[in-house]
């Protein structure tokens, strides 16, 4: 066996030795070394797709879709059709897509041979449980309770219709009422049972005696007792139901802790006898006791687990509805309660007052007073005839309930002494505490403070001994409805509408801004996916998706008929509402819900209401987005497909409407003079000159020349009068590029042309006036140049009347692939080749830094064209190894890495300075002579000449 820790390898594969794994959802053995890069043995996946066809692509991608979707606390069962082809094909295809969303697939009768080695490893994993063929249904059925007990992940049980299941071994025993007699223990007693367990059967009854008389320590040392002595005569059923009384005995007193435990151990015992409808029940009461200790949503995984397995009888589902109905009471979720069918049982069942408490409540949470009330009465009928201290307890809590839902406050303190005393006949003083705490919340809310107070003095002795929900409605003072339950007391479209005018106000980005409602609104109504769809740029588009479900097929129905479409299927479908601003239709909203949930009630409400108030952000967003098209397209030459690119485009085009001067900030290579030109372009001066200098290029006495122009004879070798680039530039456009790099004596004169807009030649002693926009650049922060004196402020200010920032490649990788192919259709025509980029070589760029960005990428592209084949693949091999990051030198030795290293981040350096050692050697910490030493150590071929002074 394998002697380390347990492995799971792959989400699939239990390594139980060095070199072999337990296939978890076939049971086969495999070879660890033999899995492929999807996890499947070689050739599996393969194999699997030519067969019939696996699965149907519908019946997948609806799989697909619910495991997608899954909700904590909510447990499902799926059939899946394998009539066309073998079921473990199917289970095999199903398993691979499962483990690629996250589930750990696991055969249901392996799941419970290894549920305690992988503990560990399953705690916190959803599960997709697999019901092979010819394996009985009760295997996975259980299978999906004990995983549900075990954690709240969406956990998915997976069965096959068009087999046909073995039948299990064990018939299933008949369910037994959990609180019993024993008369009705005997008939379920087989003759051969020994007379020791009838008499401690005849034991456990005295327990109820005891309870009655206030007795309840006396009763646990009795059940405890008993249950034991059982379970040392392996009496397996018998000792199951008094675990079960003792856990509503210990629940009843307040300790929910040690009633789950006592209902989980139940459970294991009854499954262990092979009674599933008897380990259910004891499931149902471990989610109540699971409730009260405050671990709502674990309580609805487990509730929902025994629902979904359908092999409970009438008043046990009932029972179960009942308590996942309080369950979801608990969170607010009245809308999914009111959808259980809480319905009327029979009145001689032990569970019918707790059903009609139940549903008492649930139609209240409703606001449906007069049905509350209805049922109420019918209540107090059948606790009458009942005569169970504890019935009477439950139907004068339901009728008060529905008294202080009418407001009736002097009645509500009446019937409070009744309940008062049938509370001490049945020593339920918990109950009690949970009415007076609903009392106390209404008499606050009719403004009698001192009467609440003086009912929350006497319920705060009782914070002790209560279980931590009941705790922390004690420590909140206002009963059990929570912050939630009041949420929708208000009404959930009136807290919806406060949420999302919120998110609308918040966000500065439109887009954000409606991402935000459609996330809300998804959250809200429990979609799979929610499309906002527009037909602005012609044909009908997703211009926004929230969710990974189907892809919605509503939307061009809801734009031609402007109306909202209704797939009216209340399970899964499509729902559409139009969103229009004035009477103009602007867009359309349509949602999906995976094909195992219900649709909420309110989803129309609320689908239209984030329709309503989005819809004036979501014009603005369409509007920005037809200006992005347009000015993609008259600017050609910003080639890229990110939002940080758009925003540069954008800029541009509000740039070139106005008359004020530019800067433009930006690493060396990310295109600034492509943005100054098409600045120009857009311009009401497009038909007058763009004139360029690099201030960086030329020294002091030449810059001057270039840009203001010289006399005859005003210096050696001034033998005609020369304009300069401001006066060429007269009417149109003047780029200076690096224009942090100006000397002092050049920007003072630069200012003067700036201010007075006029300029004067060198020699000369008169001005001419000009009419110039200028356009300046930087590669490095001006702000900070003028912060440290070596750049004028006063220019500044001039010169930064609109700032743009270009980005960075790296700060937009999403471009990376758009400009390579971009700058290969214009490369690969001039050295005559049809080869193609591969996958691998873009996947290498999209990981290189580019520190000399966009200019570094054509020429590192240009350099590919000449390297790559006339036709074929162009692979990843062919780029530079400071691309790829192979090493020069096969050594493994640390000073030649280091040497490597520091090459590498050197030349770095210099391409972000632009060749500048000064500039980098700052950048780098280093004195300029002790970058030069580097330099020269590490044999870096330095083209670039420096032309900063030092």
């Amino acid at each position: 066996m394998y002697s380390g820790m347990t492995r799971l390898i792959r989400d699939r594969y239990y390594a139980y030795a060095t070199e072999h794994a337990w296939d978890l959802a076939t049971g086969e053995t495999v070879n660890v070394g033999d899995l492929d890069d999807d996890g499947l043995p070689a050739g599996a996946l393969a194999q699997a797709d030519l067969s019939a066809a696996g699965l149907a692509k519908a019946d997948l991608s609806a799989l697909n879709e619910v495991l997608d979707h899954g909700r904590e606390g909510e447990p499902r069962w799926l059939t899946l059709d394998a009539s066309r082809t073998s079921p473990p094909t199917a289970a095999a295809r199903a398993a691979a897509n499962a483990c690629a969303r996250g589930f750990v697939p696991v055969a249901a009768d392996v799941y419970f041979c290894l549920r305690d080695v992988l503990t560990e490893e399953l705690e916190h994993r959803a599960l997709l449980l697999i019901v092979r063929p010819n394996l009985p249904l009760e295997i996975g059925r259980a299978a999906l309770v004990d995983a549900a007990t075990r954690s709240s992940r969406p956990h998915v049980l997976m069965s096959f219709s068009g087999v046909e299941p073995r039948p299990a071994r064990i018939d299933r025993v008949r369910e037994a009422r959990a609180h019993y007699g024993v008369d009705v223990v005997r008939r379920m007693l087989p003759a051969s049972m020994t007379e020791e367990v009838r008499r401690q059967i005849a034991r456990a009854a005295r327990a109820d005696e005891f309870v009655r008389r206030g007795r309840h320590a006396a009763a646990e040392r009795l059940l405890r007792d008993v249950i034991g002595a059982l379970l040392r005569r392996r009496a397996l059923v018998p000792a199951v139901h008094a675990s079960i009384s003792l856990g509503r005995l210990v629940l009843e007193r307040g300790r929910a802790v040690d009633a789950e435990r006592l209902f989980d151990e139940a459970a294991g015992h009854a499954h262990a006898a092979h009674d599933e409808a008897l380990s259910l029940s004891a499931r149902i009461w471990q989610a109540a006791a699971r409730t009260d200790a405050g671990q709502l949503t674990a309580a609805e995984s487990l509730c929902r687990a025994a629902v979904v397995t359908g092999r409970l009888s009438t008043t046990e589902r009932a029972r179960a509805d009942a308590t996942l109905a309080r369950i979801l009471l608990w969170q607010g979720r009245v809308d999914e309660a009111a959808a259980l069918d809480v319905s009327m049982v029979d009145e001689q069942d032990d569970a019918a007052p707790f059903v009609e408490a139940t549903a008492v409540r649930v139609l209240l949470a409703r606001g449906m007073v007069f049905q509350a009330g209805h049922r109420a009465r019918a209540l107090l009928t059948i606790a009458g005839r009942s005569k169970a201290p504890l019935a009477q307890v439950l139907a004068l809590s339901a009728h008060l309930r529905v008294l202080m839902a009418a407001g009736d406050a002097t009645v509500v303190m009446e019937r409070m002494n009744d309940l008062a005393r049938a509370a001490q006949q049945a020593r339920a003083p918990l109950r009690l505490a949970r009415v007076r705490l609903l009392a106390a919340r209404m008499l606050r809310a009719v403004r009698d403070t001192t009467a609440a107070d003086a009912v929350l003095a006497h319920v705060r002795r009782m914070r002790a001994v209560s279980p931590p929900l009941l705790k922390q409605a004690i420590d909140d003072g206002f009963g059990t409805t929570t912050a939630s339950q009041t949420r929708h007391a208000i009404g959930l479209p009136a807290h919806a509408a406060v949420a999302m005018v919120t998110i609308v106000q918040d966000r500065e980005s439109d887009r954000d801004a409606v991402k935000g409602i459609l996330d809300f609104a998804g959250d809200s109504v429990q979609t799979s996916r929610l499309d906002l769809c527009s037909n602005d740029a012609g044909p009908v588009t997703t211009v926004l998706s929230v969710g990974s479900g189907l892809r919605t097929g509503l939307g061009q129905r809801v734009l031609e008929a402007g109306i909202t479409i209704d797939s009216q299927d209340r399970t899964g479908g499509e729902f559409g509402v139009p969103v229009r601003l004035g009477t103009r239709l602007v867009a359309a909203l349509v949602a999906r819900w995976p094909a195992d949930r219900a649709r909420p009630g309110h989803a129309h409400d609320l689908l239209a209401l984030a329709a309503a108030i989005a819809a004036p952000r979501i014009d603005a967003m369409r509007a920005a987005a037809r200006q992005a098209a347009s000015t993609s397209a008259t600017i050609p030459e910003l080639v890229g497909v990110s939002r940080e690119i758009d925003d540069v485009r954008r800029a541009v085009a509000r740039a070139a409407s106005a008359p004020f001067a530019v800067l433009i900030e930006g690493e060396s290579g990310v295109g600034k003079e492509l943005v100054a030109r098409a600045i120009h372009q857009l311009s009401a001066r497009r038909e007058r000159r763009f004139c360029d200098l690099n201030c960086a290029a030329l020294p002091d006495d030449l810059l001057e020349s270039e840009l203001f122009g010289h006399a005859r004879g005003a210096y050696t070798g001034a033998v005609t009068d020369r304009a300069g680039l401001i006066e060429e530039a007269d009417g149109g456009t003047l780029f200076l590029d690096e224009v942090a790099d100006l000397s002092p004596r050049a920007q003072a004169k630069l200012l003067r042309v700036l201010q007075q807009q006029e300029v004067r030649r060198v020699g000369e002693t008169f001005s001419r006036k000009v009419d110039v926009r200028v356009v300046s650049a930087a590669n490095r922060d001006v702000q900070a140049e003028a912060a440290a004196s070596r750049f004028r402020a006063d220019l500044l200010y001039r010169l930064d009347v609109i700032r743009i920032r270009v980005p960075a490649l790296r700060e937009r990788p999403e471009d990376i692939a758009v400009l390579a192919h971009h700058f290969w259709a214009a490369v690969a025509p001039r050295v005559e080749t049809r080869a193609t980029l591969t996958h691998g070589l873009m996947t290498a760029l999209a990981h290189y830094h580019w520190p000399g960005n966009v200019r570094e990428l054509q020429n590192v592209m240009a350099a590919l064209a000449v390297a790559a084949p006339a036709r074929g693949q162009v692979r990843a091999s062919l780029l530079p190894r400071a691309i790829t990051g192979v090493a020069v030198s096969s050594s493994m030795r640390l000073v030649d890495a280091r040497q490597q290293f520091e090459r590498r981040f050197i030349e770095a350096a210099l391409a972000r300075a632009g060749g500048r050692r000064t500039r980098a050697a700052r950048e780098l910490g280093l004195s300029r002579q002790g970058l030069l030493k580097m330099i020269v150590r590490l044999g870096i071929g330095e083209r670039c000449e420096d032309t900063t002074v030092g």
